[in-house]
Parts: structure tokens; sequence; C-alpha cells
């Protein structure tokens, strides 16, 4: 057993000890730390030169996703944006940008979603906000210096939410003088467009109102490796126009760039926004998030042999209108249907719409089975600038033989042209064509207008109604109902009591409950 000293004196040892490397870690993480401040103080005030160095030739795409995220629905903007370098030199680089986006829509319920044209536009507090009123659909050619300062450009690929062009997403600006940190910005405008009507391309836009705006983006440079640099970027876009002491309008965010070194240009961005309207009485925010990602080659080269195919596809198409354009035209017929059928032969749009006006407007005192033959290949071709036209003219001129072929057209065509097609099929009666009508009603985008024709047709479609009626599908329920309410007699109150009492189906019984009463009400019950 140790004594009190010499427990004393091993104490005190391993206690000087620990004393001693205590202090020595001391000064090697102080030593380290002044390395590493160093070596910060150093890199900030090291310059970085990042310029494009895209020469003559050269082909570049990114795929892009755009994400806005609306109070009712979500659209993602997707697609493929590229560049070509059509001239180059020590300074300049002259670009022609090709690309588009796809838009979808997705519902954030379970109802149908509607495109917001076919709702009243003024409801939604974005409507009609515009950053530009540059105009579209002209070849888009950008010029620019090797810092990315652009210099001219022909064309617009104005996107919504004022995000800008979509030639411009990929190309940022860098800094001349080599520096870490950098910024642009400019003054500006944002206009609001009038949404009390739908803008026509002859009468021009109707401005509501435009608003001084100021737009400034910084960039700094937060880490680089032997390939890539990595840039931090914050934006903001806002009217002078005040709320309360925020903007009126105003797009705020911030996000990140990979910028490659060596190839010189964007190979990567992920941007995150906030795009707020603020009035005196409320404030609507959208969260906007935009990604960008350049293709590989091997990427580059499956897109390119994918649009090759589709080009094929819309060249088969384009042809296939124009068979549809070639038919003969029969002899035993009058001078004045015979004129107009040779314009109807013809490839002049404007000629073609005008035949099958007067088509539409004929009264044939007799049936015509050649010309309704016409009337079905035009449909069948899927010319969807004539649909509408040639629907409306085969009410007049299809025959009953027709009928098993406008059976076939009424899944082919939209909805400009569908309202006729159904007229065409019922005008003739037949038991299939009131089959085919009622099968509409399971059809979202069609069954509305489906219901009114058989309501119009009255208690002769009731057993092919009666055959639409499914528990499980509450939308087709509702469209069901709703014929049945108007032309339901004692056969369809014995159905509607025969599902009643298998199913348990809250839905169904509450709309049967309303259904029976209505069908009721009407017969006198």
């Amino acid at each position: 057993m140790l004594s009190g000293i010499q427990l004393r004196d091993l104490f005190a040892s391993r206690f000087d000890g620990f004393h001693f490397v205590t202090r020595r870690l001391s000064e090697i993480i102080l030593g380290a730390m002044l390395v590493f401040l160093v070596q910060v103080s150093g890199y900030a005030a090291e310059k970085t030169k990042l310029t494009y160095t895209w020469e003559q030739g050269q082909h570049f795409a990114y795929r892009i996703d755009i994400i806005a995220t609306l109070d009712d629905y979500t659209e993602t903007l997707s697609g493929v944006e590229q560049y070509e370098v059509i001239k180059s030199d020590s300074d300049s680089i002259s670009l022609r940008c090709t690309g588009s986006l796809n838009s979808t829509k997705k519902s954030k319920s379970k109802r149908l979603l509607i495109h917001p044209m076919r709702l009243h536009r003024h409801r939604s507090p974005f409507t009609g906000l515009t950053h530009n009123m540059m105009r579209s659909f002209e070849p888009h050619v950008l010029n620019m210096n090797r810092y990315g300062e652009i210099d001219t450009i022909k064309g617009s690929s104005s996107l919504p939410y004022l995000i800008g062009n979509l030639s411009e997403i990929n190309l940022i600006p860098l800094s001349p003088e080599n520096n870490t940190e950098w910024s642009e910005s400019e003054k500006t405008s944002i206009s609001i467009i009038s949404s009390d009507r739908i803008p026509l391309t002859l009468r021009g836009t109707n401005v509501e109102k435009t608003m001084g705006a100021k737009q400034t983006t910084d960039y700094r440079i937060t880490g680089q490796t032997a390939e890539d640099v990595s840039i931090e970027v914050k934006h903001s876009y806002r009217t002078i126009a005040m709320v309360d002491g925020s903007p009126e309008v105003e797009l705020a965010g911030t996000g990140t760039i990979q910028f490659d070194k060596k190839q010189g240009g964007v190979k990567s961005l992920t941007m995150n926004y906030k795009l707020f309207r603020r009035s005196e009485t409320s404030v609507h925010k959208i969260p906007i998030t935009i990604s960008s990602k350049q293709m590989t080659k091997a990427e580059l080269l499956k897109y390119r042999a994918d649009q090759k195919e589709l080009q094929k596809k819309h060249q088969a198409e384009i042809k296939k209108r124009k068979e549809a354009s070639k038919f003969e035209i029969p002899e035993n017929i009058d001078v004045d249907l015979k004129n107009i059928l040779q314009d109807l032969a013809t490839t002049n749009v404007l000629k073609r719409k005008a035949a099958l006006k007067k088509l539409s407007e004929a009264n044939p005192t007799q049936e015509s089975p050649e010309i309704s033959k016409i009337l079905i290949k035009v449909l069948k071709s899927g010319d969807i600038i004539v649909v509408a036209d040639a629907s409306k003219a085969l009410v007049v001129w299809s025959t009953k033989e027709d009928v098993p072929a406008l059976i076939e057209l009424l899944s082919q065509v939209n909805i400009l042209g569908s309202d006729a097609i159904m007229d065409s099929i019922l005008k003739h009666q037949t038991s299939e064509g009131i089959i085919a009508v009622a099968k509409l009603l399971k059809e979202p985008l069609k069954s509305h207008n489906a219901s009114k024709k058989l309501i119009a047709y009255g208690s002769r479609a009731e057993d092919a109604v009666l055959d639409q009626l499914d528990p499980s599908n509450l939308l087709t329920l509702v469209r069901v109902f709703s014929v049945l309410k108007e032309i339901g007699t004692e056969k369809s109150l014995n159905k509607i009591d025969e599902i009643s009492r298998s199913t348990k189906n809250q839905n169904f019984k509450f709309h049967a409950a309303a259904a029976v009463k209505a069908i009721k009400a009407r017969e006198g019950k």
C-alpha cells in the first residue's frame, strides 16, 4: 500500500502529465486553426477565373424541371433545352436556342382538375402576371460574351411565374474581374394583364397596369474542386410599389450552381423560389423549384433518336391528313355541291373550313353516302383544325349505315367534335348508338355533354343508362343519376331498389334516394 507522500507524488505526476498533454493539444489545435484561417483568407482573396469556353459547332443540352405549387394543384413544366454554338471568337459566342417545356397539372384533391382556362380567369391572384412583352414564335438566337453577359436576343422563350426566358436559365453571368463574389441588377417592369377577356393575337395584349421593378442576383463561390466550382445564388425580383411595407409582387429565392471549369459551362443548378402577390386584404404565395442538369453525350444521342422518331410520326400524321383531302368527287351531284367538295379537297385550311361550314348548313333532300364517307375520312385523319366543322357537317350528311363508323369516331375525336358526333349517332336511333353514347358517362371529359344528349333523347335511352350504374365509381354515379332523374321510369325505380338491397355503399344510397324522389315526383307517384 502506498504512503500518503507516494500517493501525493503519483497524483502530482499524473496531473502534471495531463496538464502537459492538455497544453500540447491546445497548441496543436491553435496551430491548426491558424493554418485553416490562413487557407480560408487566402481562398477568399484568391481570384477564380471562370469563362464560357464553348466553341463553334458544339452542342449542349439540359434536362429541366420546374415545379410550381399552387393552392389547388401542382404544375410541372419539364423538357429539354438545347444550345448550338453557331459562331464563336475569342470574345463572344452566338447560340441557337431550341427546346420547350411540357406542362402537366396534378390536382391536390380527388376532384377532376379543370384547366384554369376553363375557370373564371380573374379568380387567380397570379392571372395576367408577366415580366415582359416580348413576342413569341421567333427564331431564338442569343449573343453573349465569354463571361455570359448577354448582348442581343432575337426571339423569346418566356416562362410563367416571372422566371424569365427558358434559354437563359443555364447561362449565368460570370465575373470579368474573376472575383469570388459578384452581382448583377437592373431596373425592369412587371405588367398585369387584364383577365376580363381572353387576349386575341390580332387585338394585342390588354395591359391593365405596368409597375416599375428591380431585379438583383448575387453570386458567391463557396467551394471548388479540380473540375467544378460551387456557386451560391440569391435572387430578388420585386416591384417598387409596396403593400404594408412589402413589394406588391415579389419573386425571391436561393440556389446552388455547379460550374464545369474544364468544359466552361453550367453543369447543374437547383433554385428554390417563392412568388408573392400582395394586396391590402391578402397575401398569395407560390413555392417554385427549378432543377437543371446537363445531359451526357449518351443521353443527348438517345433524346435526339427519340425526337427523330416523334418527327417521323408527326410527318406520318401530316401525310395522313393530306391523304384525307384526296378523294373522288361524285359525278351525280349538283354543281354547287361539287364546288364545295372541290374546296374541301384542297390543302388550304380556310377553304376547307368554309366548305365544311357550307355542308353543315345544307339541307339535302336525299341521303348521299358518298359525302358522309368523305366527312368520316376527314375526321379519321385527326386534323384538329377541322374536327369541329367536319363533325357538324356529319350531323347533316350521315346515314344509318354510318353508325358503326361514327361509334368508332366517338373514341377518337376530342371534345371539339364529340358533341356533334353524339348528335349524328342519336339521330339514327339505333340501340348500339345509344349504348355507345351512354358509355361516355364514364369518361370525365365527355360525361357532362353526354348526359345532356341522353336527357334530350328521352326515356328510350333508359336501358343503356341503367347499364352504367356502378356503385364504386362516384363520378359516374352522379352523372347516371342526373340523367335518370329526368328520363327514369318504373324500370329505373326497380333497378335502383335492386342495387340498393345488395350494396352497402352509402354514396350510392344517398344519390339513389334523391333520384328515386325525383323520378316519383315526375311520374306522379
